[in-house]
């Protein structure tokens, strides 16, 4: 039996690595990282060094290691990924479940939901919901669409749900998993959802995974409520609509609206492309679901100039996902040719949203969705009506605000590229945004670092390490399906230090260490993500291909890993100042040189003359 990588990702998304490694070793602050003597060799002076924007640590002394929260543990208290992997999951509440008894478990909880779902849905036919359906009405809500999004009404009094579903089999344990019933401390079982509208949330797969609902009492808060987190249900991943959306989108390109009534309204009137992100900044996983079908990404945003700050802080955030994943796709080009996603803004005017504006004018709709504009000059408009645009401070808060974006971005071409553009939008000289950019991203880092842990699992998002890392992945797919046409020099030339995820090392340490590929010795809780290496298409046709593919991302990996490595060294700048020939220093200066020796490696040969 195996367990699923998305248990996995769950442990490490409610991780935060500076409280654990804080209780083995005394971390002081420097710059947006911790230092420590390093807990595995003896030394003086501080070279352990913890990063909490990336969640990741690293020796720059003798051990000359690092890794995420996992490879600490298995380190600090050797052991392997599987217990590790058990350790820490209990240490953030996860049970960790394996997949035989993890599939049935699912298939009730979404069986338990459907049953639900049908019992709203047959609840507001009855006489006690007329006045919902009424409601309905008024909101401009058609048959059609009653029909296709299955509608439902939460009885206001009783455990009417709770009883149907005993009555069906169920117990009120599997019932409360499920999130559609609470316990009381004396161990007495109630309805979650009471006195709402109901409208249920299916996943990728069209299974009712959760609801959302509506109070249809206005002194009743919240007004809106989720299920909460489920082993089924996690609004992060999901997009609302998104199950009938799929071709459409895949056509059309998305637009991502916030709320589902906007959806609904928007499926109403036949644009069919629209899907809601349920009121959160869009995730590494609902952005995932989007780039299956499109590349073309529009977020719809609500005329609410009270909530300006908000939405700043949303887009940031969404700005943030887009440029990890474009830039993880770029390093996928060794493969195939990178295709970067467009993410483009349309606000809506004042006090509206898109529930309000196609119902008033429906026809207006495309018009405003063809108007959107790239994120980055949808900010710039944006801004500018808000500040003082003749004034030095005026233009310098602009342009800090800015900073913050570009700071997220990961490739330095693409940073550079924004950063020229941003100085001639704003007449400012483009040595001085670049010489501004290491404070910026300092001061971004730490306030990543600074922000509480989530309150609820609902507001848990995972840490910017990415959800399948694609030149990590791209590595092993080849070793795994080319392994025997690669020489052992070729395989024992990767260091395990490149990979920054303990599951791909892991898998790696396996490979590395056994005579065929075919038959690994592997921790059954990775098996599911050693299945689809082995299935992703690599379209190596010859031998030729094979050499060529593998130098370059055998060069690329060690040129990120490398990368990462001056990332860190920067941000512990004070060291390095006071000692241009310290240790430190003289690392970031060979690193910094051999990431130019590789480009010139991996930059494209000229023309061969026989």
């Amino acid at each position: 039996m195996t367990i699923a990588m998305t248990q996995i990702d769950d442990v490490k998304s409610r991780l935060d690595i500076v409280e654990l490694i804080g209780g083995y070793v005394n971390l002081q602050r420097s710059g947006s990282s911790l230092k420590a003597n390093c807990p595995f060799h003896q030394e003086r002076t501080p070279s352990f060094y913890v990063f909490p924007d990336r969640q990741s640590w690293r020796c720059f002394g003798a051990c000359a290691e690092g890794g995420d929260a996992f490879s600490f543990v298995m380190k600090a208290d050797r052991v392997d990924f599987r217990d590790a992997l058990h350790q820490l999951a209990a240490r953030v509440g996860i049970t960790i479940v394996s997949q035989g008894d993890s599939g049935d478990r699912s298939r009730q909880l979404f069986e338990i939901n459907d049953a639900a779902r049908r019992f709203f849905q047959d609840m507001l036919a009855t006489p006690e919901a007329e006045f919902v359906r009424d409601y309905l009405r008024d909101r401009g809500i058609n048959e059609r669409s009653l029909q296709t999004f299955e509608f439902g009404y939460s009885p206001a009094s009783g455990n009417r749900l709770l009883a149907h579903l005993t009555g069906a089999g169920y117990t009120p344990e599997q019932i409360a998993e499920a999130e559609l019933a609470r316990a009381t401390d004396d161990g007495r079982h109630y309805d979650f959802f009471r006195g709402r509208l109901m409208i249920p949330i299916r996943d990728w797969q069209a299974r009712v995974a959760g609801f959302g609902s509506r109070a249809l009492d206005d002194n009743a808060t919240p007004k809106y409520l989720n299920t909460p987190r489920t082993p089924v249900f996690d609004k992060s991943r999901i997009l609302f609509a998104m199950h009938i959306a799929k071709e459409p989108v895949r056509q059309q390109g998305a637009v991502i609206v916030e709320g589902y009534m906007d959806a609904i309204m928007a499926h109403q009137h036949g644009y069919d492309n629209v899907v809601a992100s349920m009121g959160t900044a869009l995730t590494e996983q609902q952005v995932d679901l989007v780039r299956r079908l499109t590349r073309q990404v529009t977020m719809a945003l609500d005329g609410d100039p009270a909530g300006r700050n908000a939405t700043l802080r949303s887009l940031e955030s969404s700005w943030g996902v887009f440029q990890r994943r474009n830039v993880r796709q770029t390093g996928a080009s060794v493969l195939q040719p990178p295709e970067a996603m467009e993410l483009r803004v349309a606000e809506l005017p004042a006090g509206q949203d898109p529930d309000d504006f196609i119902r008033q004018s429906p026809e207006a709709w495309p018009t405003f969705v063809e108007q959107a504009q790239e994120l980055f000059d949808y900010l710039m408009v944006s801004l500018s009506v808000r500040a003082d645009m003749e004034s030095a401070d005026g233009r310098a808060w602009v342009a800090q605000t800015m900073l913050r974006f570009v700071a997220q971005i990961p490739d330095r071409i693409r940073m550079d590229l924004y950063l020229d553009r941003l100085a001639a939008r704003l007449s400012i000289n483009g040595d001085t945004l670049r010489a501004a950019m290491p404070s910026i991203m300092r001061q971004s880092g730490s306030a990543r670092a600074g922000q509480p842990p989530p309150a609820t699992a609902d507001e848990a998002v995972p840490a910017p390490s990415p959800e399948h890392d694609a030149i990590e992945e791209s590595l092993l797919a080849v070793l795994l399906q080319h392994g025997s046409e690669l020489t052992t020099d070729a395989v024992a030339d990767i260091s395990p230090e490149w990979f920054t995820r303990s599951e791909n090392r892991a898998i790696y340490a396996s490979v590395f260490a056994s005579e065929s590929t075919a038959d690994l010795e592997m921790p059954p809780e990775l098996e599911p993500h050693l299945s689809r290496l082995r299935s992703l298409e690599l379209r190596l046709s010859n031998e030729k291909k094979l050499e060529r593919a593998w130098q370059q991302i055998r060069l690329t990996i060690e040129k990120e890993y490398l990368n990462n490595e001056v990332k860190q060294l920067s941000s512990i700048e004070e060291e390095i100042l006071e000692d241009s020939e310290s240790p430190l220093a003289l690392r970031l200066r060979d690193s910094t040189y051999r990431i130019g020796e590789i480009d010139r490696l991996l930059k494209p040969a000229g023309p061969t003359h026989l």
